[in-house]
């Protein structure tokens, strides 16, 4: 629930990420695997395939282009849908306004670090943020800046959990926060 589910990146780095990202998902082996033999399984939950479904259909249909998966994959056991990389993706799309919960990534271009933080705080989920940066001490007042629950830094989900303590976000997001603002 706190994995990432949209990304902004800044124009002058963008198609270096896109290409990058984009190879590292083409990579990216699914199926039933123990000991690393798979990265990405099955999703757990029926209806769940058919929002990714739903998402990546009105992204296409409103001007994104996929780059890597964007099918339902049949024939298997379970609910499998190709890992995705979305581009020319933008805040008119239900995938960049809503919860997917699967294997998708839209990337949407931004003209500097101002606009991703307002597009990221309008959003009425605030479970958890990433910020990537090689200036620690920036990517550090960007993250203070989101309205979430928990930033993490140069990665991509928390690393510390007290699962006896409050776990969520801010706005409609969990019941609490930690490692953030009001945590």
């Amino acid at each position: 629930c706190i994995s990432i589910e949209r990304v902004y990146v800044e124009a002058p780095v963008y198609d270096q990420f896109v290409a990058l990202v984009e190879q590292k998902v083409r990579d990216l082996r699914t199926g039933y695997g123990s000991a690393g033999s798979a990265d990405v399984g099955s999703m757990t939950f029926p209806p769940q395939v058919e929002i990714v479904e739903r998402h990546v259909e009105d992204a296409k249909a409103k001007g994104a282009r996929v780059l890597v998966g964007g099918h339902r994959v049949e024939g298997r056991d379970g609910y499998w849908y190709e890992p995705t990389v979305l581009v020319d993706v933008d805040h008119e799309m239900a995938c960049m306004r809503e919860e997917t919960f699967g294997p998708t990534l839209p990337v949407m271009k931004v003209a500097d670090t101002e606009e991703a933080i307002r597009l990221a705080n309008d959003s009425p989920y605030g479970l958890a943020a990433s910020v990537f940066s090689k200036d620690i001490g920036k990517a550090d007042e960007i993250g203070r800046r989101l309205d979430v629950g928990v930033v993490c830094i140069n990665d991509a989900l928390i690393n510390y959990a007290a699962l006896e303590l409050p776990m969520g976000g801010v706005k409609a997001s969990g019941i609490g926060s930690h490692h953030g603002r009001a945590g």
